[in-house]
């Protein structure tokens, strides 16, 4: 049945994502329509479809959009059989499958295997899934709702500061089809999105190569290549594992976080795109890039910094060089229609909290000095005996000496990207895309050289996959130009095997890591009969309260602790689809909203001294329900008298509030 869901998500991907797209490219008089077309088409498609139903969910008529895609569908089918340059099978045509397999089987490692049940009929989670999943699927919940939308873990409250584009597909589809939510956050998306960025790194190095072998090696270091951390932990601990030793993670693990795969393949949609219509000046690839930049605002808010200062540039230099000021308008409108978007979507964006720090170096600082990461103490302490004596040029030297190995360490085998940056050093400024390639680099690698993100300070390295992204496309672009420059091909075969066997230790590591140990965290069989019972049995107005999460849990300490213990997310707004009072503290302290207001009001009902602050406090608040686990019973204090128990196992007690 799994296997006919695939491909029945699959199926509606085309119909929903690729199609319209076609159309209006149909539309716009261009025939020829090969890989590269049907790439930029179905990330648009995306866009555009996440970008319609965001319009059509504020009007509070959802379903008419299903409606356009079908008759959308009928107008394509009836325009007659679409002329395409796709070329005929041939040896490199299985190689780049071949590659792409492995590839996406390595990517859906890292997700796919969190929120299945295991022959305990507990949901299971990996690494971070049970946090970031939970909260996507509790927005998912939210968009089927209304607009705005309002946030499932801190009830009350409008969700603001938060860049939900990506979720509005996958609810979408979950409310026309009924496919299951974490099957499309967990599984069928991010086999979507790795397919897409697979195939747009191929045709990306093509472009840049003009070679097929170019397109190859960029899809294996866009899906293989990682750090170097693996060389430090060999040599500290005798073992290869450290993929993100050096900070960044790699890009072969995007997929644990679907929204940032999104953004790269938006990013290389881009790029083409760019080259599209540098190429042949047809306005239809400007206005693509337009609708991709705008999603990606309200999708991966850096990834949109990132792009707009790049396509900020790239004005100046064509308005400079050509007198050109396409792209300069394309860019108002971008930034424009963004923040009115944003604007619409936040009720106080004028209000919101600044979510950035300045801390200049503090990547780099704590990569040296951090017992798990090099753990140079005495570096650190050399720098500040410099500092104090004023030997500014030694401070200088340690410091260019850490940025080179946060740089190195971070790029791993991409490093031979340099070699396409020296060879084409003097076309550069000539190339549009290579002029957008450089700037995206240098933007995305400053970045996170000077900010940290409030509340998890380590988000802004995102910025660094776009590196990470970018010089491997360029590296198997590199690697393609040597191997022609080579003629022996015993050589040839050795220095492919090397690059192969050097690139991938850290990511080969990293899935063992995942699978080596238990499960992270869990939903109990019985939490879900209780999480079903909210859902099944409760208004969908219901607002829910549960204990707060403790860190100090002993619960925590068993090998697979229940999601409670583990730590504090949206799970109960998830499964239950129905509000939690609050819960998933840190996604709230990010996002700005007031955490040490309700963890006090929780705390002053749960230890409520008398039955009247507890009842007047459950009515200020509008609690519907209190959910219970029964381990954390005797840490809190109820009043049956005002209380009802409407549900009761093993494992958990739902009370309801006589109000």
């Amino acid at each position: 049945m799994f296997l006919v869901n695939t491909l029945f998500f699959l199926f509606i991907s085309i119909v929903f994502f690729l199609s319209p797209g076609l159309l209006i490219l149909r539309l716009s008089k261009i025939k020829k329509i090969g890989l590269e077309e049907i790439l930029i088409l179905f990330v648009f498609g995306l866009c555009f479809y996440n970008l319609s139903s965001l319009l059509f969910h504020n009007l509070g008529v959802p379903h008419i959009l299903l409606a356009f895609v079908i008759i959308a569908n009928i107008i394509l089918l009836k325009q007659g059989p679409l002329v395409t340059k796709i070329p005929t099978a041939n040896k490199k045509t299985y190689i780049l499958f071949a590659i792409l397999i492995l590839g996406i089987i390595g990517q859906l490692l890292v997700i796919s295997p969190s929120g299945i049940n295991n022959k305990q009929g507990d949901i299971i989670f990996y690494s971070s899934n049970g946090h970031d999943g939970a909260w996507h699927i509790a927005i998912m919940n939210e968009v089927q709702k209304k607009f705005p939308l309002q946030n499932p873990s801190y009830a009350g409250e409008k969700l603001t500061n938060y860049h939900f584009l990506s979720d509005i597909a996958p609810s979408d589809i979950n409310l026309f089809f009924k496919l299951n939510k974490t099957d499309l956050y967990f599984r069928f998306f991010p086999l979507l999105y790795s397919i897409l960025l697979g195939l747009l790194a191929y045709s990306l190095g093509k472009i840049i190569s003009k070679s097929v072998n170019g397109g190859l090696w960029s899809v294996f270091f866009t899906y293989f290549a990682g750090s170097f951390g693996y060389i430090v932990t060999l040599i500290k601990e005798g073992k290869i594992s450290g993929e993100s030793l050096f900070w960044s993670s790699q890009v072969q693990s995007v997929s644990g976080n679907p929204p940032q795969a999104f953004a790269l393949t938006i990013i290389l949609a881009i790029l083409i795109s760019i080259q599209k219509y540098g190429k042949d000046k047809k306005i239809i690839w400007l206005l693509m890039l337009t609708a991709m930049a705008i999603s990606l605002s309200l999708i991966k808010i850096y990834a949109f910094i990132v792009l707009v200062l790049s396509l900020a540039f790239l004005s100046l230099y064509q308005i400079i060089k050509r007198r050109n000021y396409r792209y300069l308008i394309a860019t108002i409108i971008i930034g424009a229609l963004s923040f009115s978007i944003y604007f619409l979507n936040n009720s106080n964006p004028m209000e919101s909290k600044s979510f950035l720090i300045f801390e200049p170096w503090w990547y780099i600082r704590t990569m040296v000095v951090e017992p798990s990461r090099l753990n140079l103490l005495d570096w650190e302490l050399r720098r500040q005996t410099y500092l104090y004596e004023r030997n500014f040029l030694r401070v200088i030297q340690i410091e260019f000496q850490s940025f080179i190995i946060f740089l190195i360490g971070n790029l791993g085998t991409r490093i031979i990207a340099i070699y396409w940056l020296i060879k084409e050093r003097k076309k550069i400024f000539l190339n549009q895309l290579y002029i957008n390639l450089i700037i995206i680099i240098l933007i995305s690698l400053t970045f996170p050289l000077f900010f940290i993100q409030k509340g998890v300070a380590g988000n802004t390295i995102q910025t660094f996959q776009y590196v990470l992204l970018i010089t491997g496309i360029l590296a198997g672009v590199s690697t393609a130009k040597i191997m022609e420059k080579i003629k022996i091909n015993i050589l040839k075969i050795f220095l492919a095997i090397l690059i192969i066997v050097v690139s991938m230790p850290t990511q080969v590591a990293l899935i063992y890591e995942f699978y080596s140990k238990p499960p992270i965290a869990k939903i109990s069989r019985g939490e879900i009969e209780a999480l079903n019972f909210l859902k099944e049995k409760t208004s969908k107005d219901s607002i829910i309260l549960t204990p707060l999460y403790n860190q100090y849990s002993k619960f925590k300490n068993q090998s697979t602790p229940k999601i409670w213990a583990w730590f504090d997310s949206s799970y109960i707004a998830a499964f239950s689809e129905r509000k939690n009072f609050f819960s998933d503290f840190e996604q709230m302290d990010i996002m700005g909203y007031d955490i040490n207001k309700r963890r006090k009001i929780v705390q002053e009902i749960l230890m409520s001294p008398n039955i009247d602050l507890f009842k007047n406090l459950l009515i200020e608040n509008k609690i519907d329900y209190l959910y219970i686990p029964r381990e954390l019973k005797d840490e809190i204090k109820l009043y049956p008298e005002v209380l009802k128990k409407v549900f009761e196992n093993s494992e958990v007690e739902i009370w309801q509030f006589k109000n």
